[in-house]
């Protein structure tokens, strides 16, 4: 089946002519696409249906393209934003790839890029009802122990040896869960616990660690710590915390 045909475009802006182009272009590349000609309406479009990507002008009458993603962000926050834009204005682009949006594109708009842009929502797109989870250990045996447990459909997971390469990957993917290894490389305890929790506050956290004593400090932090795992690890453990973070997602 063509992967082309699961993915759902929003496209929101005021200019009837932009709407109509990124219609017909993402239509004939073979997506779902439809689109609104304000905030307002795009607010009220994705309380009945859900996208994997929309397309947002920054500048529209009564509501902004920032101030949409804001509230679109809170009704679907795993979909990928991009915000479009004829204007120089850095400052608010800059404010939303902070805030979370994906990519922001120039009018007039460059075909090849926005084809990159529908490649990649393809390629990272996980399936509706799967745990995302990422694994943050510099151990390859036990990087390798979570994927060979994990490998079933229903978990899509991603792994990374160090702080930094867990950093990047939250930058590039919402996750539901990330189990996280206290004592890395590059990054140890609280630092990259606080750093998770300015990127994606809404992230559970399972720490795995070796020593005791290393979950009981960080949990003090107050931080979305839902739980710790101790080496070597007990497997109904593991999946005893998976089902406590599939049924606060409804999954």
């Amino acid at each position: 089946m063509d992967a082309k045909k699961n993915i759902n475009v929003l496209i929101v802006d005021d200019e009837e002519v932009v709407r109509n182009f990124l219609t017909q272009l993402l239509t004939v590349n073979g997506l779902n696409a439809e689109a609104a000609e304000n905030g307002f309406k795009a607010i009220e479009m994705a309380k009945k249906s859900s996208y994997d990507l929309v397309f947002l002008d920054v500048r529209m009458p009564g509501i902004d393209g920032l101030e949409t993603f804001r509230e679109l962000k809170k009704i679907s926050p795993d979909t990928t934003y991009v915000m479009m834009t004829g204007y120089a204005v850095n400052e608010i682009l800059e404010q939303a790839k902070k805030e979370g949006v994906a990519h922001a594109l120039k009018k007039p708009f460059d075909v090849m890029q926005i084809k990159k842009l529908i490649d990649g929502c393809i390629k990272n797109k996980t399936p509706r009802g799967v745990l995302k989870m990422l694994i943050v250990d510099d151990e390859e045996v036990v990087l390798n122990f979570f994927k060979k447990l994990l490998k079933e459909d229903i978990y899509d997971v991603v792994t990374a040896k160090t702080g930094k390469e867990a950093l990047e990957s939250l930058k590039e993917k919402d996750f539901d869960l990330a189990f996280v290894d206290t004592v890395l490389p590059d990054m140890q305890g609280a630092e990259l616990y606080l750093k998770i929790q300015e990127a994606k506050p809404d992230l559970a956290i399972i720490l795995i660690t070796g020593y005791v004593e290393r979950c009981e400090d960080i949990k003090q932090l107050k931080l979305n710590i839902k739980g710790c795992l101790y080496k070597p690890f007990e497997i109904d453990k593991i999946y005893e915390e998976i089902n406590k973070i599939k049924q606060l997602k409804g999954l």
